[in-house]
């Protein structure tokens, strides 16, 4: 029990003191906000879609033809999960630009930093480990894939725009659907998986310099993203989407990877599956969640405090539910 804590300690908290970082170079004015402007819009557009084209791009398809069952049932989960979270925040979220924040922040995953970690991590024996990575290696590029998609689109469906009558919380019409198309197709991230898929499926490798290259681009993704979420933190901004923040981290952290381990149950899956499904539901929100919703004229604030406040509680989640899992040998 105490292993799995500090494990889960050492995960997370890393990201929290990078934040708190962020947070102290804010207050003293290190740099000015044109810097963190550009951090931003670094990381959305080249450190973040290198680091998902690496991550499609390097998936081996070979590995885990037998995993075609489980790659599909999380995908499907993720694609319920958004429709569910979206027709809740258009019933219960008045301000449009908090609704598309909202609902990424409830389905989206840390899974390409924080769930790797896990994954490695979470079993000692060295066939599970084993078997665990080979089908967390080959669902990841999906679910990498899959969040990418629903979230820009969510976020684009989401977008406030005034209209006529300098409305800028009207509802989602169809005027909208080519600006929320169009924003969609032209997003580096989407870009960036669609130029992954032929070096996944055909089995492509990049050239040695091209791979390190573009691998000291991604590594800027999350201290860079880190830092600048915290020096844009506010406590004062905080108070005021205390409950609806509460909220949507108890759905991330609580009711999303229970919904969805139970239901990963019914459809059979145990041991090294059910680890794999259990990481991707119950990881933290997306720590390019912020970034994204930040460029797509979205609530950013209430998607970085999303980002905090589910990374903290997620260390006790995390490690509550992998000891449920294990006192009731499921994993």
């Amino acid at each position: 029990m105490a292993d799995n804590l500090i494990l889960s300690l050492k995960t997370v908290l890393p990201m929290v003191i990078l934040t708190g970082v962020g947070i102290f170079l804010g207050k003293i004015k290190l740099f000015g906000e044109a810097f963190y402007a550009g951090a931003d819009k670094f990381v959305f557009k080249v450190s973040l879609p290198c680091m998902i084209f690496l991550q499609v791009a390097g998936c081996e398809l070979s590995e885990g033809t037998s995993y075609f069952r489980l790659t599909l049932f999380i995908v499907l989960a993720i694609v319920g999960f958004a429709a569910l979270y979206s027709g809740i925040s258009v019933a219960a979220i008045k301000q449009m630009r908090q609704r598309g924040a909202a609902v990424q922040g409830m389905f989206r995953s840390n899974v390409a930093i924080l769930g790797t970690v896990l994954m490695e991590n979470m079993f000692r024996d060295g066939a599970m480990k084993t078997a665990a990575l080979a089908a967390y290696a080959v669902v990841m590029p999906f679910v990498v894939l899959i969040y990418n998609i629903l979230a820009v689109s969510v976020l684009a469906v989401f977008m406030p725009g005034e209209d006529e009558n300098g409305d800028a919380n009207r509802r989602f019409g169809a005027k909208d659907f080519g600006r929320a198309l169009l924003e969609t197709v032209k997003n580096p991230l989407i870009i960036a998986v669609a130029a992954g898929l032929p070096f996944m499926f055909f089995g492509i490798r990049l050239p040695e310099i091209a791979d390190k290259s573009l691998g000291y681009l991604s590594q800027c993704t999350t201290g860079l993203s880190l830092i600048s979420l915290g020096a844009g933190f506010s406590f004062k901004s905080l108070a005021g989407n205390i409950k609806l923040a509460a909220v949507i981290t108890a759905v991330k952290t609580v009711f999303q990877p229970a919904a969805g381990v139970a239901l990963a149950c019914l459809f059979g899956f145990r041991g090294a599956e059910l680890a794999v499904a259990f990481i991707i539901f119950g990881t933290p929100a997306a720590v390019s969640s912020y970034i994204m919703a930040k460029n797509m004229k979205s609530d950013h604030e209430l998607a970085g405090q999303v980002m905090l406040l589910t990374t903290i509680f997620s260390v006790f989640t995390l490690f509550a539910g992998s000891f449920i899992l294990r006192t009731l040998g499921l994993i």
